[in-house]
């Protein structure tokens, strides 16, 4: 009977243990599974935050990437401005903006240079006597997004005043009144014409009118040949623009 005893307390006993280590083992699997969950959670937080960053500051995270550019030089003529700057690698193409306010809050205008060998750009039609603020910078296209790289530092220039047009005035009192005062002498054809065209005209009625002659037997073939020219060659007056020649003969 002390025996049977022993044995049942025994069994009990065994039992507990077994019991304790059951709930040892999930306590401890609970543990791991809310640490996953931990984990997880901070995980899905991370993932949030660079998601919203990139989106957020896209060209910001791209721009160091692209190799900056400087202004090289700035020249002026009339009111064109051209701008010079070196090539740059590993890019598609510059962009450069220019302004009247050197903090290019307003006034500013944005030019692409779309091929990256190109080196100078001329802007023309500004306004004259006005200094103008130049800033440039390298971009790149890809996936339908556009990279760009810190702007330059900005250098500025000034136009001159307007003189082309008492330039112009001067020019038409002292040239082109005559045939021998243009920028060019005039041709052997004696006259100025308007247009390329209207040489080719008059050369041609020229040509025409002593074929008739040659025809109807008012001059010899050898009269023909030595005036009626076989071509010619024309240029035009840089002040007026208008057009004179010499026809060339047999």
């Amino acid at each position: 009977m002390v025996r049977e005893i022993q044995i049942r307390s025994s069994l009990t006993e065994l039992k507990l243990i077994n019991v304790f280590k059951k709930r040892e083992i999930l306590n401890n699997q609970t543990e791991a599974i809310k640490e996953a969950i931990k984990m997880k959670k901070i995980t899905s937080i991370l993932l949030s935050i660079i998601m919203i960053y990139s989106v957020c500051f896209p060209i910001t995270a791209f721009a160091a990437a692209l190799p900056t550019v400087g202004i090289s030089s700035l020249s002026v003529k009339e009111n064109t401005v051209t701008v010079k700057w070196k090539k740059k690698s590993k890019i598609m193409g510059y962009q450069i903006q220019y302004s009247t306010d050197s903090k290019f809050k307003k006034n500013k205008k944005s030019i692409k240079i779309k091929k990256a060998k190109t080196t100078s750009k001329k802007i023309s039609n500004l306004k004259e006597s006005k200094k103008y603020y130049f800033r440039i910078r390298t971009y790149k296209s890809s996936n339908k997004k556009t990279r760009y790289s810190k702007w330059s530092k900005v250098k500025s220039i000034k136009t001159p005043k307007d003189t082309k047009s008492n330039k112009d005035n001067i020019q038409k009192e002292t040239h082109c009144t005559n045939n021998n005062n243009h920028s060019m002498s005039c041709g052997n054809m004696g006259k100025w014409f308007t247009s390329k065209s209207d040489i080719d005209d008059y050369w041609e009625e020229v040509v025409q009118t002593y074929s008739k002659q040659y025809e109807d037997g008012e001059i010899t073939w050898e009269t023909y040949c030595k005036k009626s020219p076989y071509g010619y060659e024309c240029w035009s007056c840089s002040y007026c623009g208008k057009w004179t020649g010499n026809f060339k003969y047999r």
